[in-house]
């Protein structure tokens, strides 16, 4: 049972600890830009409005600029992946504002111009 899960982890994602630190740095990156904890972006628990929204974008962002499909995505944030369906489509409607559409248009494009990781990771 126990290597059935470990090998439904790698089919999922190649290096789970790298999709983590991803997904530590989106939610770094969208915690400066929404004024909002990484801490509040990560807690399993709703601590505000504004800490829910800012995880939904933290999700889609990391979806749609790494081109994750929704399963690896739900596992490095720890959620489910239809939790992470539904911040896409959230986000994907706001996206109607134009000042919104301005403000993810530039956090997409940080993140494209970060450095990817070629190298292991130092342990």
């Amino acid at each position: 049972m126990l290597v059935q899960a470990l090998e439904d982890i790698w089919a999922i994602t190649p290096d789970p600890r790298r999709d983590r630190l991803t997904v530590a740095f989106v939610t770094h990156l969208v915690a400066m830009a929404t004024d909002v904890s990484p801490g509040d972006i990560s807690a399993h628990k709703r601590t505000s409005v504004a800490a829910a929204r800012a995880r939904q974008i933290a999700i889609y962002l990391t979806h749609v600029t790494f081109h994750w499909p929704l399963s690896r995505v739900a596992f490095a944030f720890g959620r489910d992946r239809t939790t992470c369906g539904h911040a896409c489509h959230k986000v994907e409607d706001l996206r109607a504002d134009a000042a919104f559409d301005a403000r993810l248009v530039a956090l997409e494009d940080c993140l494209r111009q970060a450095p990817r990781l070629v190298a292991e990771i130092p342990r």
